[in-house]
């Protein structure tokens, strides 16, 4: 990060009237023609839809910034679909404030969710829930990755500035969300009839001035054109050859609150899929359960179990040894049945180290769990996310709402080969696939033989708002897991 020069009292004057020229004089940051334009726009609705790379997240921290800086006093709210990208765009504030020596009084709590500045005004990270989100009077509201936010989460945002004179709102996203989701009704709006009151910015990742076009047009040649289109134009696409669909993920998703697995009470059972990362994945487990709530969609599903995935883990350059300390703590709260990891690539040892310090676990008193070790073959691919998406057409699987495992799960492709087979993949250098192979080695256990596969409720149920998705799935804000342990006996080994 480039450290702010000595600040002339003509710097700071000029700090005063605009946030670009608060970026480049009080936080030594110019910003580039396209951020420029975004943060020097009087409109009070602003949207952009942005690609990779294109600095969008630099641009929000200076915004925020300067409304600290320049009304004293003020409270700026960040929102994002996933508690960790808010958190994030915080520390990015933080960051640009700490280098500044007109900002560097700055103070980030303990718990890093506020960041209160010598002016009195605060910037404060929430997580995108209707009770931690209303109530508050907001100078400026900024929803990062707003098109995998909830329209409810949004109808409870909106109202935050209408009582404050000057307030103002940002919607910022990758293209996401259907015809009828708010970020791209809004995004719409702005770009079809800028107003003073809504104006829209496409931002394909051309341009950031050090992204190359030699590159681009490499990645272009050689990925899918929905993926390409999505994340490096910026655009809505018809999704062609994508195995899931946007409004297949859009419609299964709730703003349920997902848990820490180091924390959990003990009466969640769960499977946890496991996929070791090399080079630029992750080691990552998601866990999946079947609802403790049975009732609240008995009217539709009958016995027939609804899934949620109570806790997601990724941990990128984390050592395997580190990684499995961590699931056998996670064994010791969560009531883990099964472990499924994979033994393809560097997977045989660690699975092999798992298992032996899960079963010393066991036989020490502890809670008694399995890992399954599993080779992924394609039939296992295609008969897991097959699954999958059956499930999320019957509307009997939630997903949160979590960016990284969203992407990844649209990121899947499909290609009839010429057997008549289907095969199913993530194309190599598009991201990342680590969540959507851990979320199908847990989906590959789920029973659809046995009749005592049924949904049972469990004995606390859960509590909070009852939430329900786009296809009328019901699900309650902190959702409990079924008790019945024959949902999940499944495909055994490599059986799926």
């Amino acid at each position: 990060m480039t450290t702010a020069p000595d600040i002339t009292a003509d710097d700071f004057r000029a700090g005063l009237r605009s946030a670009d020229k608060f970026a480049e004089h009080l936080v030594g940051q110019p910003l580039w023609p396209h951020q420029r334009d975004m943060v020097t726009n009087p409109a009070r609705y602003r949207m952009m839809c942005a690609g990779r790379q294109v600095g969008k997240s630099r641009a929000l921290a200076i915004e925020a910034l300067h409304t600290a800086y320049t009304r004293p006093g003020s409270l700026t709210l960040l929102i994002s679909a996933g508690e960790t990208a808010s958190l994030r765009l915080l520390e990015e504030c933080a960051s640009l404030a700490m280098g500044s020596p007109m900002l560097s009084g700055s103070v980030l709590d303990d718990h890093k969710k506020q960041l209160t500045l010598s002016t009195g005004s605060r910037i404060i990270s929430v997580p995108a829930s209707q009770k931690q989100i209303r109530g508050w009077p907001v100078d400026l509201l900024i929803i990062d990755e707003a098109g995998f936010v909830d329209n409810e989460i949004w109808r409870a945002a909106e109202p935050a500035i209408i009582a404050r004179p000057g307030s103002r709102i940002i919607l910022s996203s990758s293209p996401w969300g259907g015809i009828d989701h708010f970020f791209r009704q809004l995004w719409n709006r702005g770009m079809t009839a800028p107003d003073e009151r809504y104006a829209s910015f496409h931002w394909p990742t051309s341009l950031n001035p050090n992204v190359s076009a030699d590159d681009l047009a490499a990645i272009q040649e050689r990925e899918p054109s929905h993926y390409f289109n999505r994340e490096y134009l910026a655009e809505w696409t018809d999704e062609a050859g994508a195995f899931f669909t946007t409004t297949e993920i859009d419609e299964a998703t709730a703003p349920y609150t997902l848990l820490d697995p180091m924390t959990a009470r003990s009466d969640y059972r769960v499977v946890g899929g496991i996929d070791y990362g090399m080079a630029h994945d992750a080691n990552a487990v998601v866990y999946l359960a079947a609802s403790g709530d049975p009732d609240l969609n008995a009217n539709r599903y009958g016995d027939d179990p609804v899934f949620w995935i109570p806790a997601i883990e990724q941990h990128y350059r984390m050592a395997y040894a580190d990684f499995i300390d961590r699931l056998v703590d996670h064994s010791r709260h969560l009531h883990v049945q099964r472990f499924i990891s994979e033994t393809n690539g560097v997977g045989a040892m660690p699975t092999q180290i798992l298992r032996d310090r899960i079963t010393q676990q066991t036989m020490a008193g502890g809670r008694h769990s399995m890992v399954n070790a599993v080779t992924t073959t394609a039939a296992r691919k295609n008969a897991g996310f097959s699954r999958i998406k059956v499930l999320l057409q019957q509307g009997r699987l939630v997903l949160p709402q979590h960016p990284d495992l969203l992407r990844q799960l649209h990121a899947l492709t499909y290609e009839q080969m010429d057997s008549g087979t289907l095969k199913i993949s993530v194309p190599e250098n598009i991201g990342h696939d680590d969540l959507a192979m851990a979320l199908m080695q847990a989906a590959s256990v789920i029973n659809t033989n046995s009749a005592s596969a049924i949904a049972w409720p469990s004995t606390l149920g859960g509590s909070g708002d009852i939430l329900s998705t786009a296809r009328g799935t019901r699900i309650p804000t902190q959702p409990s897991c079924s008790p019945n342990e024959s949902i999940f006996w499944g495909g055994k080994g490599d059986k799926v």
